[in-house]
């Protein structure tokens, strides 16, 4: 014979405890990462530049003006031009390693930072959770037990029941070998006043070349004659190139105001999910026939 129970209803379920062998997590997709208010301070034993290279240029103009005074009534002589002369380069001049002694008292304050289209991939992990609890657990179409059962001595063809109630049940453990799902969609999450007291740096490098433009301020030189005037503007530039930047035992701290994460996307995957001890404190069964 079979029991046959449409439906299962299952008010409460406490649960001691959940061990979960293996969750693999990602990868994790973040549309938006947003920092507000950050406030970051560093200092540092050394910084090396290596494989410095500086290239000068100089801009050059010249423009000249002639000005010739006129009785009133007759037109001033009032001409000039300007003449572009081009660009003077002088390099790049190799350097070689250039040594920063120490990074004292490096203060950032960076009032947002945003990032987009930032991804993750996280290793499996094991959990443990401790008095859990599940609440309003609904199962249908159960059928107990699958292979039967008999009753010697007694022969029945079948039975019908209604609005039977068990007060509670228990259950010594139950596994899941695999528990997936649609990746977990979350909108927006939002943290408050991250704090990183101190952390240390042994060691830090750049993954790629550095170039560092300057432009510095316009120097002319010339006279003024009066009728004649002629001046040359001297516009120079400094573009240094960085191989490689190091930097050696340093200590930074960090606060942040405000993080704002958007659009994340949460794949998951669970395996061997256990769950022990499980105490059920109601099981209503609307309807059950045995045949």
């Amino acid at each position: 014979m079979h029991v046959n129970v449409p439906a299962l209803d299952v008010q409460q379920a406490n649960l001691q405890g959940i061990d979960i062998g293996q969750v693999a997590i990602g990868p994790i997709t973040v549309g938006d990462l947003v920092l507000n208010n950050m406030d970051f301070s560093m200092s540092a034993a050394q910084a090396v530049l290596q494989s410095v290279g500086v290239t000068i240029r100089i801009h050059v103009t010249v423009d000249w003006h002639v000005h010739v005074g006129l009785p009133d009534g007759i037109p001033d002589i009032d001409f000039g031009d300007t003449f572009d002369l081009g660009t003077l380069s002088f390099g790049p001049i190799n350097i070689g390693d250039v040594v920063i002694p120490g990074l004292n008292n490096v203060h950032l304050h960076i009032p947002t930072f945003t990032a987009q289209n930032m991804s993750l991939t996280a290793n499996p992990v094991g959990l443990h959770a401790t008095n859990a609890s599940a609440n309003h657990v609904h199962a249908a179409n159960l059928v107990l037990p699958s292979a039967g059962f008999t009753i010697a001595g007694l022969a029945l063809s079948s039975i019908q029941g209604n609005a039977v109630s068990v007060p509670a049940a228990q259950l010594d453990s139950a596994t899941i070998g695999h528990l997936t799902g649609d990746p977990i969609k979350i909108p927006a999450f939002t943290g408050n006043n991250l704090n990183l007291p101190t952390a240390q740096l042994p060691q830090a490098s750049s993954s790629a070349p550095l170039d560092i433009p300057a432009d510095l301020s316009t120097l002319s030189v010339g006279f003024d004659a009066g009728v004649l005037s002629v001046h040359i503007h001297l516009t120079p530039s400094a573009q240094m190139h960085v191989d490689h930047l190091e930097i050696t035992n340093a200590n930074a701290s960090a606060t942040v105001g405000q993080i704002v994460l958007h659009n994340i996307t949460l794949p998951y995957d669970a395996l061997n999910l256990t769950l022990s001890q499980i105490g059920i404190s109601t099981v209503a069964v609307p309807a059950f026939n045995v045949s």
